[in-house]
């Protein structure tokens, strides 16, 4: 079994660079996100009923904590993504690199849609605020 905390990392950084804050995210983001990853999941294909499962758990949000949890046909629920409340996000980490490369990959492509979408909101925001 093979991880390396890089991949892990470059996610993060995505996510830091985008401008992104948990404070922008609402449920409606979170399972716009659990959507990306199911699709993400079934693409790869990397474990058999390897999909997202419906619930979040949110936490006090967007102060505490989100999970977003996965399953196939050997688990019933393990972390997909977590988003700590000290800002720490975790992925899969219970997963060697190759099980968790889907979920990274619908990770990072979500917070590019994301980020262009809330920078949209605020510019559309900003204009009829203007007018």
């Amino acid at each position: 079994m093979s991880y390396s905390v890089e991949p892990r990392n470059e996610a993060r950084q995505a996510f830091a660079e985008s401008g992104l804050s948990y404070s922008d995210l609402n449920r409606a983001d979170l399972d716009r996100l659990r959507k990306a990853l199911d699709q993400s999941l079934e693409r790869a294909g990397t474990i058999k009923g390897y999909k997202m499962r419906r619930a979040i758990r949110l936490v006090n949000w967007p102060d505490g904590w989100a999970a977003l949890t996965c399953q196939s046909y050997y688990f019933e629920s393990r972390e997909a993504v977590t988003f700590n409340g000290n800002g720490f996000i975790g992925f899969a980490g219970w997963a060697d690199d190759g099980n968790v490369a889907p979920i990274l990959e619908g990770f990072k492509d979500w917070v590019s849609e994301t980020a262009k979408h809330k920078a949209a909101e605020r510019a559309s925001m900003l204009e009829s605020g203007a007018a």
